[in-house]
Parts: C-alpha cells; sequence; structure tokens
C-alpha cells in the first residue's frame, strides 16, 4: 500500500467512527503517528551510523583517490579535462568537509600551478566515481517509489556505495552490482559479510555485456559515470547499444543516471534516439522536498542533486 492508498484507507476509517468517538480516536492516532515516526527517526540514526562505519572501514583500505591497483582509468578525449589536472577523489568516502581536512593536511590539494613557481593557481578538475551520501539518500528516500519485491541493480558498482545506501535505506528485496574489477569486488564481499548484507545483496564480477539476460529482469538499474572513464569509445559505444537493445520496450523499467543518458552518449555513435526509449521524469519537485531531509536547510545549494536524472522506459 503507497502512502495515496494509506491515506484513502485512513479517510474511509475516519468515516465509520462514531462522531462522538472522533476526537477520542484521532488523539489514539496522534500517539500512534508520533511513535512511529520516532521508531522511523530511530531506524534512520541507526542507518546513518551503519553507513558511517562502512565510510570509515573503506577508507582505512583504500588510498585517498579510491582507485584499486587492478582498474585502468581512461581519460575522456574530448580534451575538457586533462589527466595532469584531474584528481580522483570518491564522494561516498570524502564528503567536502572531509576533503577540506585532506587539503589541510597536505594529502590533496584543490588548485595547480598554471606557471611553476608563481601565484597563478587553477582550481582541478575534481572526478568522483561514486555517489556521495546525500545522493544515496534523494535516491532512495524521494526520488524512487517503495522498492518492495522490487530488483536493483547498480552497473560499475566499484566500493558498493549504492549497495549499502540500497539495503539501508529501502526495503528493495534483491539488489545486484556488477563490477569487472576483482579488487572492488571482494572489498564489497568483506563488506556485505562484515555488515550481514548477504540476505539482499548479489555481487557478480563481469562485464555487464555478459549479464544482459540479468539487466532485463531488473526494476531500477543505477548507471553513474559508469562508462567514460574505464571503457574506449568503441566499447562505450557498443556497451549503449547492448543496453538500449535489452531494455527496449521494458515498460515499467527505470533508469537513474549520473549524468543524464544526453550527455552520455551525445559524443556516441549509438544511432539511439533518446526520445523513443525514454521519457524522463522532472525531479524538481523531488529536490525541493529533499532539502530539508537530506541537507537540513530549505535554501540550500542542491548542486550534487541535480546531477541525478531519472527515467522510465518506453
Amino acid at each position: 500500500m503507497n502512502a495515496d492508498q494509506a491515506s484513502t484507507e485512513f479517510e474511509h476509517l475516519l468515516k465509520r467512527v462514531h462522531p462522538s468517538a472522533i476526537l477520542q480516536f484521532l488523539q489514539l492516532a496522534e500517539e500512534r503517528i508520533k511513535d512511529a515516526y520516532a521508531d522511523i527517526q530511530d531506524n534512520h540514526t541507526n542507518n546513518d551510523a551503519i553507513l558511517e562505519n562502512i565510510r570509515d572501514d573503506i577508507r582505512q583500505t583504500l588510498p585517498v583517490s579510491a582507485l584499486s591497483d587492478t582498474e585502468k582509468i581512461q581519460h575522456p578525449t574530448n580534451g575538457i579535462m586533462q589527466p595532469e589536472t584531474t584528481i580522483h577523489v570518491d564522494a561516498f568516502l570524502y564528503d567536502d568537509d572531509y576533503f577540506d581536512s585532506l587539503c589541510e593536511e597536505g594529502k590533496l590539494s584543490r588548485n595547480y600551478c598554471a606557471k611553476c613557481g608563481s601565484h597563478d593557481t587553477r582550481p582541478l578538475t575534481v572526478i568522483t566515481h561514486s555517489s556521495s551520501v546525500p545522493q544515496l539518500k534523494f535516491i532512495f528516500q524521494h526520488v524512487l517509489p517503495s522498492l518492495h519485491n522490487k530488483t536493483l541493480l547498480d552497473v560499475g558498482s566499484r566500493t558498493g556505495a549504492v549497495l549499502y545506501g540500497a539495503y539501508l535505506f529501502s526495503d528493495c528485496r534483491r539488489i545486484i552490482g556488477v563490477e569487472m574489477d576483482p579488487s572492488f569486488c571482494e572489498l564489497q564481499r568483506q563488506i556485505v559479510s562484515r555488515y550481514c548484507f548477504e540476505d539482499r545483496v548479489q555481487i557478480i564480477q563481469d562485464d555487464i555485456l555478459n549479464q544482459l539476460e540479468g539487466v532485463r529482469n531488473c526494476d531500477v538499474i543505477i548507471l553513474n559515470n559508469v562508462f567514460e572513464y574505464f571503457l574506449s569509445k568503441e566499447d562505450q559505444q557498443r556497451t549503449w547499444k547492448q543496453l538500449y537493445l535489452a531494455l527496449k520496450g521494458k515498460s515499467g523499467t527505470v533508469l537513474v543516471t549520473v549524468p543524464s543518458v544526453e550527455e552520455s552518449i551525445e559524443s556516441l555513435e549509438t544511432g539511439i534516439d533518446v526520445g523513443t526509449w525514454l521519457e524522463p521524469v522532472d525531479l524538481t519537485a523531488k529536490r525541493n522536498e529533499a532539502k530539508l531531509h537530506v541537507f537540513g536547510c530549505g535554501d540550500c545549494d542542491s548542486d550534487e542533486l541535480d546531477k541525478i536524472f531519472l527515467y522510465k522506459i518506453i
């Protein structure tokens, strides 16, 4: 039962209460609502603590860049980002405050010198391949509906951020991460085992192109900066084409992407007509709703949330 259905049921129940008992009924309902809300808040607080422990465990394992020794990063060839002026900082592990502390300790820098020895400095390009904690909460507590009895797939699951977020912040029945890198798969398995997530989380070490049959059976598919930095342009084109063919006509399946699908394929010769494949969902209201809940303020900068796109397959 979703929220609208529950509201309708409550209205029907209220009409059946004898007029002399309505006030007492509403008082009892108010007390029950307060108890339920407190239970939810306690559960969220506990889940936040678990997620922070997971982040700390992973920070102790990986370098600050959160890159594994066995993966190969391929910088885009569009000329906008240069390897020598780009740093990789995992947003799941390091929020802005943590990043600032690393800069103060001299472990990272936000700028590079354009002219060695001068004060002519410019900001480095910071790249993340994972969702931040606010993004995870936004996706699972605001963007997606109830995932009860649903299957979610995270393509290129890396450190497992989406898997842990789905487990802690949703009722998703089955959570699958497909990752090619063996080091990250082993890391995910360690975390999943340590925190007893095996009942709902499955990790598959493979190329997503070998898992297309499984892709077709998923209700929600997450694609977060998944191909651009890890595949050649030719492989990106081939992968998008195969995903398109696998998912074409799978009405009811939704995609959550960073960046937009349009941006991801605009420089690729895929032949995909996004307009006939996907229906974009406007998340403006969801972002406004999430500002207070996720960030704790109503007028905060929501750049992190603006990067998330939601589509329904037509």
